[in-house]
């Protein structure tokens, strides 16, 4: 008798930590592409032309989670967001400046507004590069996979803005709630179905190639790739209301187009 009260005991006890484990499970979930967010999210999916980064899973890594429109983390810590750029800048201290970038793990299926104002939080504290996580396919042990976007600076409230001129140069992608694309207001389809897009800014960079097209700066620059003096930069302006998931989608298009810079324009957005 004795002996069985000790082994229901000993299978009781087993129970009991098993249970224990498993609430506390929430704290230690792996993100959906194995980065260890802190959370779980859902990230947005079907990406092709994402690149791998080991640098993401470094423990001085800067990971802003939103996974739902509710929630926000830095690493493993839940914050409220008008903190989040205050935790942010004091992950970053001490960072070179090159080496300064946010990695955001956003859920797919949110509005892209919520994701913008989280990064409208960050870029107040002087970061202008970030990286959005994706769930490309991936084995056990590689490198997340990201697409690196720039932020531009806050507008000067002092600048004059009828004395700006546009640079010629200038391609921007817009992106309505209705999912239809434009480029530089032209009609290019819908983000589920980029093929036009896509096949006409490969054209676009292609005939700056022929024509010496360059960057600011880069004209003279013959220490530079050619193909890396070319102007390819894309504007990418999204409507808050769709979900970050498409927003994601175009951007990984038009990486895939050939861009060499993505700029997420952070103002004067429509609802």
């Amino acid at each position: 008798m004795k002996t069985k009260c000790a082994y229901a005991f000993s299978l009781l006890a087993i129970l009991l930590f098993v249970v224990a484990c498993m609430k506390k499970l929430p704290e230690q979930t792996i993100g959906s592409n194995g980065v260890p967010f802190g959370v779980s999210v859902v990230l947005p999916r079907n990406v092709t032309n994402a690149d791998r980064e080991s640098a993401v899973l470094k423990e001085s890594a800067v990971t802003v989670s939103v996974p739902a429109e509710d929630q926000l983390y830095v690493g493993r810590d839940p914050v409220p967001k008008d903190v989040v750029g205050e935790m942010v800048s004091r992950r970053l201290k001490g960072q070179a400046e090159t080496d300064r970038i946010v990695y955001v793990a956003g859920g797919a299926f949110i509005d892209y507004g919520n994701i913008v104002g989280v990064i409208d939080k960050v870029r107040k504290e002087g970061v202008t590069r970030i990286g959005l996580l994706v769930d490309q396919q991936s084995r056990s042990g590689e490198a997340p996979s990201l697409l690196r976007v720039q932020i531009p600076a806050e507008p000067d409230s002092n600048d004059d803005l009828s004395k700006f001129k546009p640079d010629p140069l200038t391609l921007v992608v817009s992106i309505s709630r209705d999912l239809k694309l434009q480029l530089n207001r032209e009609p290019m389809g819908t983000a589920t179905d980029t093929a036009n897009l896509t096949q006409t800014l490969t054209r676009i960079f292609q005939a700056r190639r022929e024509q010496h097209a360059y960057k600011p700066g880069m004209e003279t620059r013959t220490d530079v790739p050619e193909d890396e003096r070319i102007e390819k930069t894309i504007v990418v302006k999204a409507t808050r209301s769709i979900k970050y998931g498409d927003v994601v989608r175009l951007i990984d298009a038009i990486k895939g187009a050939g861009a060499s810079a993505i700029i997420l324009q952070m103002d004067d957005l429509s609802d």
